[in-house]
């Protein structure tokens, strides 16, 4: 056997060799062992980062927790005030609270302020593709609220209406299109189809309590909303910015003549 010496005369104590040979080989085994590990890389550090950052992680919560707590707001604030006093309060909440404050929260002001003045390409310089995205929309509030009605609409409505689409148009383009064109530049699905699909279902919350008084009724209008809300973010993402897709829904939404909603209380 390996442990025996050459000579019978020279054996030693089986305790003895026992104890030397498990305390020199399990040195020597753990020595080889710790400089075998020194040759692999650390793969810890070489593997690259593909987590999302806080704030775009916050941004993709953003829609659903809106559709779910803006609903509510609208059929519970239109149930206690009544309409449309608890149907304006909802809006008020949904445009100061999830279009400007939780955007200039992610974005900060710098950030947020540039979204209209950082625009990469000219407005002379859009394709005509991007022009006719742009502009396409506002032909359905011209010819289905705006054309047919303003002959007797009062001045207060348009100008109210006009006051209201300011409103929305920058808000909504705040949050919709800014927030996911700066935090998601090259991420087709994060930037453009998400929050397109997002926007759209959010109108379910104000239509739960007002329908729509276009062609098609609630299902319609959202689906309509989708398009409108990826024919947007393709000018912002063209261009990283959203001044000219804020200007045309303010058009959009003032030709709409939203202010009716108001009537009781400008009439």
């Amino acid at each position: 056997m390996w442990w025996r010496s050459t000579t019978m005369d020279n054996r030693q104590p089986v305790g003895t060799v026992v104890e030397r040979v498990s305390g020199k080989t399990l040195s020597s085994h753990v020595s080889s062992f710790m400089n075998l590990a020194k040759g692999f890389p650390d793969r810890s550090r070489q593997m690259p980062r593909t987590g999302m950052s806080t704030n775009q992680q916050v941004a993709l919560i953003v829609p659903p927790v809106l559709i779910v707590s803006m609903y509510g707001a609208f059929r519970y604030l239109t149930a206690v005030f009544g309409f449309p006093a608890g149907y304006l309060t909802a809006f008020a909440l949904y445009w100061v609270g999830w279009c400007l404050i939780v955007p200039a929260a992610i974005l900060r002001r710098d950030r947020l302020l540039s979204l209209f003045t950082r625009s990469t390409v000219p407005f002379t310089k859009l394709s005509a593709i991007t022009q006719l995205l742009l502009w396409w929309p506002i032909a359905f509030p011209l010819t289905f609220s705006f054309v047919p009605r303003i002959a007797s609409t009062p001045l207060v409505i348009v100008a109210t209406s006009v006051l209201l689409g300011a409103i929305i148009g920058v808000t909504e383009e705040i949050l919709w299109r800014g927030v996911y064109v700066t935090l998601f530049p090259d991420r087709l699905w994060l930037n453009t189809v998400y929050p397109s699909i997002t926007f759209g279902l959010w109108h379910l919350c104000p239509l739960s309590v007002l329908s729509s008084r276009y062609p098609g009724g609630t299902i319609s209008f959202a689906a309509y909303s989708i398009a409108l809300g990826l024919s947007y973010a393709y000018y912002a993402r063209s261009t990283g910015s959203i001044p000219w897709c804020t200007v045309s829904h303010c058009v959009h939404d003032a030709l709409g003549l939203g202010a009716f909603a108001y009537s009781q209380w400008l009439m």
